[in-house]
């Protein structure tokens, strides 16, 4: 008899579980508040994994696939977030500033206290800052006030009670770990918005020619979270 994958949601950084009410759909959440990543790797529950992660969450379900192949047997990968070093993306990316910081530990550190500060105590206020240079879907989704709120709380918990794994996978993101896809042996789809102006499309086309087994689907007009949505509510 087949063994049955357990589903697994790695959410986006800084972010929550809280972000899942943007689809309104419950998963089981890995949480991610290990002191190191080799301890998260550590902790995955028994039995087989499909891991889905989104945005920085698909950076690191692609690491821990790499780390447990005998583990994670498919990913699905939402608004994925690429190794920098496979094409000139920062540029594009509407948080460049935070990976440029996440460079430097004081930097970084400095930047996540006000932002931690403004989703805590002004969190619309911080929203509207963050979706300010946002694509028209995601403007629209986010003018849902169901969907605002969700995602308010899944900034405010992310740089809260999520904050020591936020700084710690920023700064493990903006190093080279490209060299790990290659030893991601389980089937991978994508699904990636070509509005996406958090993590653009071709981190997308990057991820599908670097991996060996891969699937890329695009979504014409949808952007990061949008494209969240579409995905977890009609193809999961």
């Amino acid at each position: 008899m087949a063994m049955t994958e357990q589903p697994l949601y790695l959410h986006g950084l800084p972010g929550s579980a809280a972000e899942l009410a943007i689809a309104g759909v419950d998963l089981p959440v890995l949480g991610c508040d290990q002191p190191s990543f080799a301890q998260l790797a550590l902790s995955l529950p028994q039995g087989l994994l499909h891991l889905i992660g989104f945005s920085l969450g698909a950076a690191c379900a692609l690491r821990l696939a790499a780390l447990a192949p005998e583990k994670v047997t498919r990913l699905t990968l939402i608004s994925a977030a690429a190794p920098l070093e496979l094409g000139a993306f920062l540029p594009q990316m509407a948080g460049r500033a935070v990976f440029r910081a996440a460079t430097s530990h004081g930097q970084l550190s400095a930047l996540t206290r006000v932002q931690s500060t403004l989703a805590r105590i002004s969190p619309g206020f911080f929203t509207r800052l963050l979706l300010q240079n946002a694509d028209p879907a995601d403007q629209a989704l986010f003018a849902e006030a169901q969907a605002r709120a969700a995602l308010q709380k899944s900034l405010r918990e992310g740089l809260t009670q999520h904050r020591a794994a936020y700084l710690r996978e920023i700064t493990a993101y903006v190093q080279p770990w490209a060299r790990h896809l290659a030893f991601v042996r389980c089937p991978v789809t994508l699904h990636h918005g070509t509005e996406d102006r958090w993590a653009p499309v071709t981190m997308a086309q990057a991820l599908a020619d670097a991996l060996p087994d891969a699937t890329l689907h695009r979504y014409d007009g949808l952007g990061h979270y949008s494209t969240l949505r579409k995905a977890l509510t009609e193809t999961l």
